[in-house]
């Protein structure tokens, strides 16, 4: 139900945005009767639309966050089953926000990781980021006890660099002088490479991305550094360049938006297979927050990504619980979503449980001494390691669902990977050196073995102890493979519908902005501009945007499904099925299990009347097959025959889809039929020139998808390959290599060694499968090389004609020319004025 309301959310704001890029960027510009806010409306309108448009087409996205040294990057290595695939970095003042997409692929195999795609920061959020860190700074500072910062007075990049300085040279404040430093590298690069490379994207092999993302760590002795020792501003990089090589990705660091990388997953580590179309989401990761010199640039890019997240996986440090740094995240997250439950959305991850702190409690000897309670109840267990009380407290301010807490140990998840098989790598050699280190991981195995026991006594006690059930899933792999399954089972259940919620948010936003637009133009109307236009000029117009929508949709879904009958039946299943009843009808069939008896197949002399009747010089009946090379002629007939059929089938289904294609826009076919006259092409012509000529020419073909139909068959007919019977013949046969080729056991050259327990009849049914396999592979093969051609020729005429549809939507003459009004060519209303008024009052039944 939600992907079909996705859909009419997309729809909706591509039917806007459609309508936006007819009309100039400022028109206040074109008249000097538009008012200025019209500019910074259709700004705003645009971005609503986009963003209406993005969230619907989006994946759900579940956000990776976590304490600084939580194990981050090794819980999700252990979730994709790779420990060190991602090249993300530990450095707290270097974080990105990594998206990572996850494809599942056939077979148990190792990880693999390719195709990165770097995103930078667009100009407009360079400056958001930059008034995000300059807040934060204006804070440090009088926390510091220096004055505020004289925002009048910060101008200008160079205005920024000058205050730093000032700054960084009046006070040794630790938070201070690492959000100064970050701040000056933030702005040298964006002098450097700002101009060039804001906005764009470019995709880097692996290599480049380890060593690019890979930053030199920076002096920690900063209150003994002077100003002068920051990295200086790099040289200006004139042009955008084609592509990115490691040290320039270095050098521009601070100006990445978001990485994002595809990740190909065995299923036989994650099944990705999900409900209601959830089987693809993204997992983001986030910067580590709550460090002493986090990045406040990393804090930004996590709230605005975060603002779009479905699902949040928050993961705590099992090593030192009780930190105060969890619930600064928690809050930064409540603030960047106001009026929400968080608590909806968030699971919790306890990670390196395996290293919990319990020498406080007496050790490891506290959790043996409880096998001398019965029953063991959970309280118990609390009252006893009172640090595993505090990290489960610590959990449970993230969410009020028990069952969404987990304890972890990705390293034990990533040594289980290992275990089940030597040929699927858990990670790097480096990486499985480490596992097999002696006394590496002795520790962690033992307490996890401890852990295993004590959750079976509790679960003993109470079979619904979730204490129990979270120390089994621990003891399990630690806790890994529940964790895949919750994020799962969460993404179809609640992360779903919590994107429908997103974008109808969003959605209403974009409607919001609609009213806005609607109160300007009325505004202006007020002042006396006409609004209204001809009905022909306005059903014109409506009409070619209504078949530029149509067929944009048409060619966006080609090829997702093979073409069908009348009956929505694919035409490869109606030649199969053809294909069988036709060689399940052959006479050979017939007259070999008629000579079948007690599954024996014994080819008899014809005698008495019957024999003098019908003896034709042969002493047993010739006409039962004997030999492969018997099936042949049959076969070659059938697959000649089935090849015709199967072109019939696919001409007519190509006729089907046209016709309902047609049916789409019957209303708008046949407005335009009545408006377009094919006589003024060469007016069109003489008075516009070619280009006008040629898009009025394709739109008197695009109007009506029937006039495609005998084309695309032609064309189709045309590139047909001769199909050879002989090479598909799945029986050996009698040609220039082989003198005879397959003798049945039934043939009186071998009926007398053959042993009498053979059943022929089971022989005979073996053929006729393998016959119809055969035959069936290569017709069904035949229909999916035809139905592609298709598509492709489809999608040729689409290529000419979609443009053309866009194009003429903005050529207004040349549609008050067409729709007979010539005269009105040099009416006072602007055609974008127009538009804009359509723009205020389309309504969604989306909304």
């Amino acid at each position: 139900m939600e992907a079909e309301k996705l859909n009419r959310f997309q729809e909706y704001g591509e039917s806007i945005l459609q309508k936006i890029d007819s009309v100039p960027q400022q028109p206040s510009k074109q008249e000097d009767w538009v008012p200025a806010s019209l500019d910074e409306c259709l700004i705003h309108l645009r971005e609503a639309a986009q963003k209406t448009v993005e969230l619907a087409t989006s994946s759900v996205k579940i956000g990776v966050m976590g304490e600084f040294s939580s194990g981050k990057t090794l819980l999700l290595g252990s979730l994709i089953g790779y420990a060190d695939a991602l090249p993300i970095s530990e450095n707290p003042t270097t974080g990105n926000v990594t998206a990572i997409h996850l494809k599942p692929q056939e077979d148990f195999a190792t990880t693999q990781v390719g195709n990165f795609t770097v995103e930078y920061l667009t100009h407009e959020e360079v400056n958001q980021c930059l008034r995000f860190m300059l807040a934060e700074a204006n804070r440090r500072t009088i926390a510091a006890g220096l004055s505020s910062i004289p925002q009048e007075k910060l101008k200008t990049q160079n205005d920024i660099l000058s205050w730093c300085e000032e700054a960084w040279n009046n006070s040794k404040n630790l938070e201070l002088r690492y959000l100064l430093r970050e701040l000056v590298l933030f702005v040298r690069a964006y002098n450097s490479y700002g101009a060039a490379m804001s906005g764009r994207r470019y995709d880097i092999d692996a290599t480049t991305a380890r060593d690019g993302l890979t930053l030199a760590d920076q002096p920690m002795a900063i209150q003994t550094l002077k100003f002068e020792d920051l990295p200086p501003t790099h040289i200006i990089l004139p042009n955008a360049p084609q592509r990115l090589p490691a040290k320039l990705l270095q050098n521009s660091f601070p100006l990445i938006r978001r990485v994002n990388i595809e990740v190909k997953i065995s299923k036989d580590i994650w099944d990705l297979s999900g409900k209601n179309g959830t089987s693809e989401f993204i997992l983001l990761d986030f910067p580590g927050l709550g460090a002493a010199n986090s990045g406040v640039r990393d804090t930004f890019l996590s709230l605005r990504e975060l603002a779009e997240v479905q699902t949040i996986l928050v993961l705590l440090n099992g090593k030192s619980p009780g930190s105060d740094r969890a619930n600064k995240i928690f809050t930064m997250m409540q603030q960047q979503r106001p009026g929400q439950d968080l608590k909806d959305l968030i699971l919790v991850g306890v990670g390196r449980f395996d290293q919990l702190p319990l020498e406080s409690e007496g050790g490891e000897r506290e959790l043996d001494n409880l096998d001398e309670h019965n029953p063991l109840k959970e309280s118990t267990v609390c009252q006893k390691i009172k640090v595993l009380q505090t990290t489960l407290d610590g959990a449970s301010a993230f969410t009020s669902q028990k069952e969404r807490i987990f304890l972890l140990s990705p390293l034990l998840g990533l040594a289980d990977l290992a275990k089940r098989s030597t040929k699927v790598k858990a990670g790097s050699p480096e990486f499985l050196a480490n596992l097999d280190y002696p006394d590496y991981l002795d520790r962690s195995k033992r307490l996890q073995q401890k852990w295993g026991h004590l959750s079976e006594r509790l679960l003993e006690s109470d079979s619904r102890s979730h204490l129990g059930r979270q120390l089994s899933y621990f003891a399990q792999d630690g806790g890994i493979s529940k964790l895949r399954e919750l994020i799962q089972t969460h993404v179809a259940t609640h992360g779903f519908k919590q994107l429908y919620e997103d974008t109808r948010r969003a959605a209403n936003a974009l409607h919001q902005q609609q009213d806005k637009l609607k109160n300007i133009l009325a505004e202006i109307q007020e002042q006396g501009i006409p609004m209204a236009e001809s009905q022909s000029f306005l059903d014109l117009r409506f009409a070619v945007e209504t078949l530029d929508k149509t067929y944009r949709k048409f060619q966006k879904e080609l090829g997702k499904e093979p073409l069908k009958d009348k009956r929505g039946i694919t035409v490869s299943d109606v030649v199969k099925d053809e294909l069988t009843y036709r060689i399940l009808n052959w006479s050979q069939w017939t007259l070999l299990f008629n000579k079948a008896s007690n599954g024996m197949i014994s080819l008899t002399e014809s005698k008495g009347a019957a024999g003098k009747l019908f003896d034709r010089k042969n002493k047993i009946n010739s006409s039962l097959p004997t030999k492969s090379d018997d099936f042949y002629p049959a076969f070659e007939k059938t697959i000649k025959e089935l090849e015709e059929f199967a072109r019939d089938r696919l001409s007519q289904a190509v006729v089907d889809s046209l016709n309902k294609l047609s049916n789409q826009i019957a209303k708008e076919r046949d407005r335009l039929r009545e408006i377009l006259n094919p006589e003024k092409e060469q007016d069109i012509q003489q008075k516009f020139g070619d280009e006008e000529a040629d898009l009025f020419y394709k739109l008197l073909l695009g109007c009506d998808p029937n006039q495609w139909k005998e084309a695309i068959i032609s064309e189709v007919s045309s590139k047909d390959k001769t199909s050879v019977p002989a090479d598909m013949f799945p029986l050996a046969r009698q040609d220039d290599k082989h003198n005879i080729g397959q003798i049945f056991d039934w043939a009186p050259e071998r009926s007398q060694s053959n042993p009498r327990t053979a059943n022929h009849q089971l022989l005979v049914l073996r053929l006729r499968d393998e016959i119809t396999a055969s035959a069936s592979l290569h017709l069904v093969q035949y229909v999916s090389e035809v139905n592609q051609q298709v598509n492709a020729e489809l999608e040729g005429i689409l290529d000419q004609i979609v443009p053309c549809l866009q194009n003429i939507s903005k050529k207004e003459a040349l549609l008050r020319y067409i729709a007979a009004e010539e005269s009105q060519i040099n009416a006072e209303i602007p055609t974008w004025l127009q538009i804009l008024l359509d723009i205020a009052n389309f309504e969604s039944n989306s909304i």
